[in-house]
């Protein structure tokens, strides 16, 4: 495994933290359940390959809707008030005809009516837009070209002084 490999890896697997680290207090402080799959779930790895050097980051299926937000159809109650949409900054989701199976929110509650009332309310209200994992992926990534050519320089140097403290023919001036 050559140097630059091993540098931009120690790079990746820092980011990774980073990313998920922020992430997860993002989570904790915008009223998201620290307790579940998608706070539990996220996992960040760095490798080497042959040719090439990865992260890849591990995360709930469901982290884009929490993320961006799902914009409600909004309507009327049963009792002839409003109902009151959550701020989506986006509009990527949203709901137009079909609500979500109440099967989905099962996670939460076993009651059958339970989770009606959990699908029927999202229909109606959406989800906020939390940008938990989007901001700090954006803040993290914004310095990424340096830090690599950074690790690049550091693993050139190491080798060049490598090869120089190795070879006795080789003199600096």
């Amino acid at each position: 495994m050559s140097k630059l490999k091993i540098e931009i890896k120690k790079v990746l697997t820092v980011l990774g933290k980073d990313i998920v680290t922020q992430a997860k207090k993002n989570i904790k402080t915008s009223k998201i359940s620290s307790k579940g799959h998608l706070y539990n779930g996220m996992k960040s790895k760095s490798k080497v390959n042959e040719n090439s050097v990865s992260l890849a980051i591990t995360i709930a299926d469901y982290w884009e809707y929490m993320d961006y937000g799902v914009e409600g159809v909004g309507g009327q109650k049963a009792d002839g008030s409003n109902w009151v949409k959550r701020r989506v900054t986006n509009n990527k989701f949203k709901y137009r005809e079909k609500m979500p199976p109440p099967s989905a929110f099962s996670r939460y509650t076993s009651e059958r009516s339970g989770q009606f009332a959990i699908a029927n309310s999202v229909f109606h209200r959406g989800l906020k837009t939390t940008s938990f994992f989007n901001d700090p992926f954006d803040t993290e990534t914004k310095e990424l070209e340096e830090k690599i050519l950074q690790a690049s320089f550091d693993a050139i140097e190491k080798s060049l002084d490598k090869i120089i403290e190795n070879n006795d023919n080789i003199t600096i001036k």
